[in-house]
């Protein structure tokens, strides 16, 4: 059960890092250069499953 927090909050973390810094910076106007755009947007799709495994693990623990 920890190690499923612990999974759920990092991912939780790093997709909200990544979608600050991507809004971010479109908000302000900033251009990133394309490689950096990708590079995190690849961490985003990473970190997805992690979080929705995660997320499914923790609803299963709460019903039993």
């Amino acid at each position: 059960m920890k190690t499923t927090n612990l999974f759920w909050a990092c991912s939780l973390a790093v997709l909200g890092i990544c979608t600050i810094i991507l809004t971010g910076t479109n908000l302000l106007r900033i251009e990133l250069p394309d490689f950096t755009v990708r590079v995190i947007g690849l961490i985003d799709l990473a970190a997805l499953p992690v979080f929705g495994y995660a997320t499914v693990k923790k609803l299963q623990n709460k019903k039993s």
